[in-house]
């Protein structure tokens, strides 16, 4: 019994070495260079190997990345605000109506997200620049008399294309979540005397905290190192770390550039922990 129990675990040992090496070569190990990178001296064009804790010296201690950092953490946690207040109202709107109707709306809803990522962005740059729609649409309707600068290399700029970029990923997790609650449930706490607010707090909210956590892990923490949408379209008030971290990357500064992307890596991971730690490691796997 013990050697059949073995010869089991050898073969899907065997069966998993592909994707173990998959893991390793595309992520594990560009990861342990970059590490090793990220301990080298500051220079242009060269890595020389020589260990220094200059780079996280400078990264702790410069004002100007914190000054960043803190930028955009404001950035991502408006932009997840307005999304989870966007979102969730048109997810349980779609999993309260008709079962087919609702799917193909969000069939729809998706749609957009297998245009061209670099697409999008360039028009909302057309929607929302000095001389764009938004702005001729307000002056057109006496809303204005002069265009707006704010929609345009601002931060509110960045947080109105995130919303738009990360919509979907908010929407269909909360979908997935409320489809599941039967509408049984609802008439019977409403039967009991429930106030909507009373539901809402005692049935759907528990409900959808797995959503939430999905939601962090699909859009909080890959926004923090969003560097497109802020280097387009965000202008110095809208400026994120990782921007910071391609202008050294793509400048050949790799020593530098690598330790603000660990120095990212680890709030990311700090953060993903305190979320586990406040929904627990259930909401992980719970649907």
């Amino acid at each position: 019994m013990k050697t059949e129990v073995d010869v089991k675990r050898i073969r899907m040992f065997i069966s998993n070495i592909p994707s173990i090496l998959y893991i390793l070569i595309l992520f594990y190990i560009p990861i342990v260079i970059l590490l090793a990178i990220s301990f080298t001296p500051p220079r242009k064009f060269i890595v020389e190997w020589v260990f220094t804790l200059e780079n996280y010296v400078n990264v702790f201690t410069n004002p100007n990345y914190y000054r960043i950092l803190l930028n955009t953490f404001w950035i991502v946690i408006v932009a997840t605000i307005m999304l989870i207040i966007i979102g969730f109202p048109i997810a349980y709107y779609l999993a309260r109506m008709n079962r087919r109707l609702g799917a193909k709306i969000l069939y729809f809803l998706i749609i957009p997200v297998e245009i061209n990522y670099l697409i999008r962005v360039y028009a909302w740059k057309v929607i929302l620049g000095e001389n764009g729609f938004l702005n001729l649409l307000l002056i057109s309707l006496g809303i204005i008399e002069k265009p707006l600068t704010i929609f345009f290399y601002s931060w509110v700029a960045v947080v109105i294309v995130l919303i738009h970029e990360w919509l979907p990923y908010v929407i269909v997790p909360f979908y997935v979540n409320l489809v599941g609650i039967s509408d049984e449930i609802y008439d019977a706490a409403m039967d009991l005397g429930a106030t909507r607010l009373q539901i809402f707090r005692t049935i759907t909210l528990p409900l959808v905290k797995p959503a939430i956590l999905t939601i962090v892990f699909l859009v909080t923490i890959p926004s923090l190192g969003e560097f497109a949408i802020p280097y387009l379209v965000g202008g110095q008030s809208g400026i994120m770390l990782g921007v910071l971290i391609d202008r050294y990357l793509s400048g050949f500064q790799l020593a530098i550039g690598a330790a603000l992307s660990f120095f990212l890596l680890v709030i990311t991971l700090i953060l993903s922990m305190i979320m586990i730690k406040i929904f627990g490691y259930e909401a992980l796997y719970t649907r």
